[in-house]
C-alpha cells in the first residue's frame, strides 16, 4: 500500500496540489491495516449466511 500512497504523490506532484484531510488519511490507514472482525461482527455473517439465499 506504500507504493500506492508514493504513486499518488507522483501524481499529485505532476499535475498539482492536492492535501488530503484527516478522514481520507483514516480512509487509508484502514486499508493498510483493518481492524479485526468483532463478535458482533462474526454473529452478523452468521446470521446472513443462515438468512440469505445466495444467488
Amino acid at each position: 500500500m506504500e507504493a500506492f500512497h508514493d504513486e499518488i504523490r507522483e501524481i499529485e506532484e505532476r499535475s498539482g496540489r492536492t492535501t488530503l484531510r484527516p478522514v481520507d488519511i483514516a480512509f487509508f490507514a484502514a486499508i493498510d491495516g483493518p481492524p479485526q472482525p468483532t463478535d458482533r461482527l462474526r454473529a452478523s455473517f452468521a446470521r446472513h449466511a443462515q438468512t440469505v439465499a445466495s444467488r
